[in-house]
C-alpha cells in the first residue's frame, strides 16, 4: 500500500502525512505466527520509500508478543523499537498485547503467551529511551506507550497509580524520570 497513492494523497494535503505501521515485533519466530505478511524487507523499503518522499512514519511495536519467553519480552520490545527508529520512525508507539478475544487465552494455555505486566512496560519504555541517542543529524523519534486498558495489566496495586501516573507524564514530555520505588512489590 506504500507508493504512488500514498505521494498523490500527501501532495494534496496542506500539512505533512504520517504513515502508520504496525511492526509489531522483529522476532523471527513471533513473526512468523503473526501472520501478518510484512517481512523486514518490505518494512524496510516502505520506510525508506516514505523518507524518500518526506512522508514520516509512526510505528507500533508490541509488549508481551506471543511465542516469545516472557523473560526475552522486553529485550524484543526494545530491539525492535531500536529496528524502527533505525528505519527513520518519527513516533514509536510500545502497545501492551491484551487478551480478550479468546486466541490468546487460548496460547497462553499452550504456554505461548504470557501477558505483559504494568512493570514490564515500564521497563521497556525506560530501555527504550536510554537506547535511543539523540541523533544531530535529525530529531530522535518519540516513544510512548499505550496506556488504554492499563488497568487490566497484572502489577502491584501499591504503586499502580504512581507508575501509571509516570508513564503519562513520559508520554506527554518524552523526558525520562526516576523509577517508581515499591516496598511492596521491591
Amino acid at each position: 500500500m506504500i507508493g504512488a497513492e500514498v505521494v498523490d494523497f500527501a501532495a494534496l494535503l496542506s500539512g505533512r502525512l504520517e504513515v502508520a505501521i504496525g511492526l509489531e515485533t522483529i522476532h523471527p519466530v513471533a513473526m512468523s505466527h503473526l501472520n501478518k505478511r510484512l517481512e523486514l524487507e518490505r518494512f524496510d523499503r516502505a520506510a525508506a520509500f516514505l523518507a524518500e518522499h518526506q512522508i514520516d512514519l509512526r510505528v507500533f511495536v508490541l509488549l508481551g508478543v506471543p511465542h516469545v519467553a516472557a523473560a526475552e519480552s522486553v529485550e524484543w520490545t526494545a530491539r525492535t523499537v531500536e529496528y524502527a527508529a533505525a528505519r527513520g520512525a518519527g513516533r514509536i508507539a510500545i502497545i501492551p498485547v491484551r487478551g480478550g478475544n479468546g486466541e490468546l487465552e487460548r496460547l497462553q494455555q499452550l504456554g505461548h503467551f504470557v501477558p505483559p505486566t504494568l512493570l514490564e512496560l515500564e521497563n521497556a519504555l525506560d530501555l527504550c529511551l536510554a537506547l535511543l541517542p539523540v541523533r544531530p543529524s535529525a530529531r530522535p523519534p518519540v516513544v510512548t506507550v499505550d496506556l488504554w486498558d492499563v488497568e487490566r495489566l497484572p502489577g502491584c496495586n501499591a504503586c499502580r497509580g504512581a507508575r501509571v501516573a509516570r508513564l503519562l507524564r513520559i508520554n506527554v514530555t518524552g523526558v525520562a524520570e526516576p523509577a517508581v520505588s515499591c516496598s511492596v512489590c521491591a
